[in-house]
């Protein structure tokens, strides 16, 4: 149970609709104040976004709740998502949803940038906004694979649902950021409010340098944004373990039973649900490699034989607490001629780097286009590609 004067009237039945960023038409202007002051007055409602930070392009769920006064759910009521994106396009309506016997509504949209969603509902009259409320939404560049998936469980006929997003990681010598995104899906907030006893992790699976399985560096301890929102970062890097990681989440999530006060005690009822510490999904967290290639001539008459070289190296772990980045000897490299034009690469042979990790071969060359070098990589070091162009005449 918990106490207390603020209020989130929400639902348990967590009801999901799809919803689109494409094609929408263009929405009507945001409420006056006076329209603001008719919401507080005569309606209540919110608006969230689950995760309400995740890599561009993965899912986010924008879910709320209307009701009639602070009392009363307000039932089979449509609801108009708009998304308000970062720059210059214009806010737009993005679906229309409709609110369940709890006033709960939900929509599960992929946006490919930040922006803000608000619900919007109609008031008695046509065309006059009753009231709007916002929730802000924060892309990150995705570079690398996006995992995110989805979890639950439930209690006493209440469902708990979490979803977590991570991006595949390339480590280096030096610590990069890695972000695990977490978002509750159903009307409720974090079973413990403290992020050591709730939240996302990252698990190591494989033991490497001075770390054992599952013993990877600790997270950072971010509070929650939101009721349903939050975000744990690594500091990672190549003295870390290579390999698969597993994305798990800890700690329980409560789901409201009673949302709306309904016996008006000043209480809200809830249940509180485990979500249970097995694989949600998993990601590959692999070491950096970097591939060169030089062409010698660049620009020259007529089909000629032109020599390429170039050299391999991969991050790698020296020590139980050292990385370097160095020459890597013995590793294969497939050469690729992308003629200039529509036409795509097209593989011509591969070659071996020597014991000091650099290669030199020889290519007939007839035309324009770039020569392309690929190292592809192994479950524990990243693939890379250089490129060189060349100019026939």
């Amino acid at each position: 149970m918990v106490v207390g004067a603020r209020k989130l009237f929400t639902s348990a039945l967590g009801l999901t609709l799809a919803g689109s960023l494409l094609g929408a038409p263009t929405a009507a202007g945001v409420p006056t104040d006076e329209a603001r002051a008719e919401l507080s007055t005569y309606g209540y409602s919110d608006v969230a976004v689950a995760p309400d930070r995740a890599p561009a392009g993965s899912p986010v769920q924008v879910h709320g709740y209307v009701g009639h006064g602070s009392r009363s759910p307000a039932a089979g009521e449509a609801v108009t998502i708009h998304f308000d994106p970062a720059g210059s396009a214009p806010r737009a309506a993005v679906a229309t949803v409709t609110s369940d016997d709890n006033g709960w509504f939900a929509a599960t949209f992929q946006p490919r940038t930040s922006g803000t969603y608000d619900i919007l509902r109609p008031g008695e009259e046509e065309d006059t906004a009753q009231g709007v409320r916002t929730a802000t939404f924060t892309s990150r560049e995705a570079v690398l694979p996006v995992r995110s998936a989805v979890t639950s469980n439930m209690r006493n006929g209440y469902k708990a649902t979490v979803r977590v997003t991570v991006q595949d990681v390339v480590t280096r010598v030096e610590p990069q950021t890695v972000h695990v995104d977490a978002g509750i899906l159903t009307p409720g907030f974090p079973g413990n409010f403290s992020v050591v006893e709730t939240g996302a992790y990252l698990v190591n699976r494989r033991s490497e340098g001075r770390y054992g399985v599952g013993q990877v560096t600790s997270a950072t301890q971010e509070p929650w944004r939101t009721h349903y929102s939050a975000t744990r970062t690594y500091r990672l890097s190549a003295v870390h373990p290579a390999g698969l990681y597993d994305v798990v989440f800890a700690g329980p999530v409560a789901v409201y039973t009673d949302p709306w006060d309904a016996d008006l005690d000043g209480t809200r009822q809830d249940v509180r649900i485990p979500i249970t510490r097995d694989p949600i999904t998993t990601i590959w967290v692999r070491r950096a490699s970097t591939t060169t290639i030089a062409a010698s001539p660049t620009s020259f008459t007529g089909a000629r034989n032109i020599e390429l070289r170039g050299s391999v190296r991969k991050v790698q772990l020296i020590s139980d607490s050292v990385a370097e980045n160095r020459l890597a000897p013995n590793t294969a490299l497939k050469l690729y001629f992308d003629p200039a034009g529509p036409a795509g690469p097209v593989y011509t042979k591969t070659v071996h780097t020597n014991s000091r990790g650099a290669y030199r071969t020889t290519v007939m060359t007839s035309r324009s286009g770039a020569w392309i070098a690929k190292y592809v990589g192994t479950s524990l070091q990243a693939p890379s590609k250089g490129s060189v162009t060349v100019t026939v005449r």
